[in-house]
């Protein structure tokens, strides 16, 4: 494409070039004013052309160029009357507007580019953070009616350690016909992970998992099968005795499990599937997508049995139960009418006492406060990174309206209102607020998705988070708001510029006023705020994950594996036959030549409370055990070597590997224990009631933490070789290997060692103890990593904006600096003088940061382990961070400034 003039844009025809020559000369104008009056003019007539306009028709509806001329002159008067509404604006003018507005962004692409990313990474941050935020919090669950559905629990006492949400069978049974209190009430057991292994000819055994539901489960949540039914009464509260008369295999599967194995057969209904050598038939096939609010995401449901026998007394807790509420009681009047019921049933039945029952919302108990408050934090974390990029960006948009005010004057004396004025400034806003939002919701949808990996574990699964119309409205009004926060301002300001003052400025740049400086130094000073604020808040995070990771917890986790072994009752039936297995095991993989050491524990460290049962010793040294003193303790069932697996310490007495299992009962104590129990007595050879059986204490073994934040509680361990009978343990194995081995090829090589032992046993989650222990910090770590990735955009958007501002000013004052340079200023001198500029806006700005960082950092205290609000090395790095950063954003437009030249910036005038 041919082009006119210099800095004059595209040519136009001859007859049409020649209008725009005598226009500018009646105008009477020269220089940068000239240039841009005559882009402005060649605009208009390019889209008369764009329109199908002939030359002539255009010409006439130009008319004459001495008139435009001299109304283009008369603009560099005062305007005699700047409220005139000038031209009405039109669907078709907006349009019109719109399209120019695309063009005059295509030729500052840096602009818009920059403008554009700074938007997408502000609102698809956002977008990522509120769909998690919608999904977990603001969406209801996907259950029916679920503001009526409530949890029990029971409580001992008014401490939070005081309240169990597990229940006794007992209790769900009787519940569950007070139907004048509840539609449906139901049990699910959540106290460890169930299983089983699906065995199908032609496959692989697979271990999968079995969430196990008492009848009216699903009814109680509203939620139907997609084949089938779901469980009769019967197969949970059926004739018989629990734990002697066998109970009904029924089966229900999850959508996903009858796509993977199944094939989605629908006439899988009534067949039998064999599950630990179990006959189990097939009655029904849960909808796609559901998930029980509670507990671990299910393969397959099998119903509860409720029946009296068995571990099914008043002295068990183990079951958890929800309830729908009856229509109209609100959660107040159905814990006083069960307060009253419940009263008259322990006065019937003593065994019914030993704790009080109190209800909870189901859905705040499926979020969790701790999780409900780390996004809302993050939300409002993130929602000042919007913030602070729509700063920036009203920044960059107010300097680009700056360098604009002629040719909006011109607009203006062509006879453009402001109103038309408004809308061709605000239109490009619009543009590019259109293609950030575009890209922010892009940006989120990829996002989400990095959420979920980041952290899984940190979030509720009940309901996955996914781009919905809930979203899409949310980044649109999010977008909206950019707009006006951005657009707005310098829209409205530029076609309030008298024309005048506008075209009288020449080629000097914009007519950039006090009141103006002062609102973009204010808008620099708020992305710093926010950025202080951000910073100190992830430093805070940071230091406290850092502090969860010293948490010494007393066991060796290096190059060590971990993985399940869950033998099938039916097999395995007494006790001997499970410890042959397990030892048989363990020799083998102690022969592997990468194993240093192995053992196995019905529960590893760090994984939480878990079987705790009551404790008593007798000072006398007698058997009587009267009904005070009793203390519980967690329960742990161990092989010989697991202790010297993961280097867990004896401290005094003899370690499991030392002893021989075929003497009294023996029980080993942690230091917890020792020191509650048998306070200055010392432990070794005393006789002790644990685990159903008085035991001799045989040695004391180190605290090791039940969590990774260091939490203590007394633990007993006992030898699964005198207490494999109880019941049928699931083990955990650790396994410790030689440093530098591969983790996966040995767990190859014990898989194969388990299968020569019994070769449809399956070696269930491997996985490495770091790992393992890496899912118990989830929250932690997710909280912090999202943090530090905010404040990391809001520093870069501070730097940027406080760059933008001074560079800007730098280049508005170039004359004034020139001259001085050429009076002799010092070059030092000049820079102080823009460096002072920039640290008085950063002062500011941590200033006020430090006063929303002091009130933020309370707000997340609950988020913080062992570090206070008002860490002194979190506030020392943030501060320290922004007010270099900031100055280093000022130093780069003084080092320019004294770069100036005085002879070429005094000639260019």
């Amino acid at each position: 494409m041919s082009t006119g003039p210099a800095g004059s844009g595209p040519s136009l025809p001859p007859a049409l070039e020649q209008l725009v020559a005598d226009t500018l000369d009646a105008a009477d104008l020269g220089g940068p004013a000239a240039r841009e009056v005559g882009e402005e003019l060649r605009d208009h007539l390019h889209e008369a052309l764009a329109a199908g306009r002939s030359i002539a028709d255009i010409a006439a509806s130009f008319g004459d160029p001495a008139r435009t001329g001299a109304r283009i002159a008369r603009a560099r008067r005062p305007d005699p009357d700047p409220s005139s509404p000038g031209s009405a604006m039109t669907f078709e003018t907006l349009v019109t507007e719109l399209r120019r507005a695309v063009r005059t962004l295509a030729r500052a692409p840096g602009f818009a580019a920059l403008v554009i990313l700074t938007l997408a990474l502000g609102v698809g941050a956002n977008t990522a953070v509120f769909t998690v935020l919608d999904a977990v919090l603001l969406q209801p669950l996907p259950y029916q009616e679920p503001d009526r559905l409530v949890q029990m629990f029971s409580r001992w006492g008014d401490e939070p350690s005081d309240v169990s949400d597990y229940l006794r069978a007992p209790t769900i049974r009787t519940v569950s016909e007070w139907d004048d209190l509840f539609e449906g009430f139901a049990s699910i057991y959540t106290y460890r992970e169930a299983g089983r292994d699906l065995i199908a000819p032609g496959a692989p055994p697979e271990r999968v998992v079995a969430s196990i539901v008492s009848a009216g489960w699903f009814e109680t949540l509203g939620v139907r099968p997609a084949l089938g039914r779901t469980f009769h009464p019967d197969e949970s509260t059926g004739p018989g005795v629990s734990g002697t008369d066998p109970a009904p295999r029924v089966a229900l599967l999850s959508h996903a499990l009858w796509q993977r194995r199944f094939g989605g057969d629908p006439a899988v209904i009534g067949r039998t599937i064999d599950l630990s050598d179990e006959s189990w038939e097939v009655v029904g096939v849960m909808p796609a997508g559901y998930t029980d609010p509670l507990g671990p995401r299910a393969d397959l449901w099998l119903p509860q049995d409720l029946r009296d026998g068995g571990s099914n007394h008043w002295g068990n807790y183990y079951l958890t139960g929800v309830g729908r509420m009856s229509d109209g009681l609100t959660l107040e009047a159905l814990q006083e009418r069960f307060d009253a019921r419940w009263a008259g049933l322990v006065e019937a039945n003593p065994d019914a006492g030993g704790s009080v029952i109190e209800f909870r919302s189901l859905e705040g108990e499926v979020v969790g406060p701790q999780r409900a408050a780390m996004l809302w934090i993050l939300s409002a974390a993130v929602a000042l990174v919007l913030l602070s990029a729509c700063v920036n960006v009203a920044n960059l948009v107010f300097a680009r309206s700056l360098a604009r005010d002629r040719e909006v004057a011109v607009r203006g004396a062509l006879g453009s209102g402001r109103s038309r004025l408004v809308a061709h400034l605000l239109s490009e806003s619009v543009v590019l607020a259109a293609a950030g939002g575009a890209l922010g919701l892009l940006i989120g949808w990829v996002g989400v998705g990095a959420l979920l990996r980041l952290a899984p574990e940190a979030l509720p699964t009940v309901a996955e988070p996914q781009l919905s119309g809930r979203v899409f409205l949310f980044s649109l009004g999010t977008t909206a708001l950019a707009v006006l926060a951005f657009g707005l301002a310098p829209a409205l300001r530029s076609a309030r510029t008298p024309a005048a003052a506008a075209l009288r400025a020449g080629g000097r740049g914009g007519t950039e006023g006090r009141g103006l400086r002062r609102v973009r130094d204010g808008l620099v000073v708020a992305q710093v705020a926010v950025a202080l604020v951000l910073v100190v808040g992830a430093g805070l995070l940071l230091r406290s994950f850092d502090t969860l990771l010293d948490v010494p917890l007393a066991i060796h986790t290096d190059d060590v594996v971990t993985f399940e072994v869950h033998l099938p009752t039916r097999r395995y039936a007494d006790g001997a036959a499970r410890h042959r297995l397990h030892e048989a095991l363990g020799e083998r993989i102690d022969a592997l030549p990468e194993v240093e050491a192995s053992g196995a524990t019905s529960w590893l460290p760090a994984s939480g409370r878990y079987h705790s049962w009551g404790v008593r010793w007798n000072p006398d040294g007698g058997e009587d055990l009267p009904d005070d003193g009793w203390m519980s303790s967690d329960m742990r069932v161990v092989t010989a070597g697991y202790l010297d697996a993961l280097e867990v310490t004896v401290v005094r007495g003899q370690s499991p590997a030392e002893v021989d299992p075929e003497g009294e009962p023996m029980a080993w104590v942690n230091e917890t224990l020792a020191a509650r129990v048998f306070g200055d007595v010392d432990p070794i050879g005393q006789r002790m009631f644990a685990g159903e059986a008085f035991r001799r204490v045989m040695g004391v073994v180190a605290d090791v933490p039940h969590d990774v934040r260091g939490a203590l509680s007394p633990k007993t361990y006992l030898l699964h070789d005198q207490f494999a009978d109880n019941r049928n343990w699931a083990l955990t194995w650790a396994v410790r290997l030689q440093p530098g081995s591969d983790p996966a090829a040995a767990v190859e090589s014990m898989r194969s060692e388990l299968a020569g032992l019994d070769p449809v046993l399956v070696l269930y989650r491997p996985r490495s103890l770091d790992g393992l222990l890496a899912t118990r910090r989830a929250q932690d770590r997710f909280a912090t990593t999202l943090m530090g990735i905010f404040a990391g955009l809001a520093l870069a958007l501070a730097v940027v904006g406080t760059y933008g501002v001074l560079s800007g000013a730098v280049a508005r004052r170039r004359r004034e600096i020139g001259i001085r340079m050429a009076l002799g200023a010092d070059p030092g001198r000049v820079r102080s003088m823009v460096l002072r500029s920039a640290a008085a806006l950063v002062a500011t700005g941590l200033i006020l940061g430090a006063v929303g960082a002091w009130w933020s950092g309370r707000w997340i205290s609950s988020l913080l382990f062992e570090v206070a609000p008002a860490d002194p090395a979190a506030w020392a790095i943030g501060v320290t961070l922004l007010a270099g950063l900031g100055l280093l954003a000022g130093w780069l437009p003084a080092r320019r400034a004294t770069r100036v030249d005085p002879a070429r910036t005094l000639g260019a005038e």
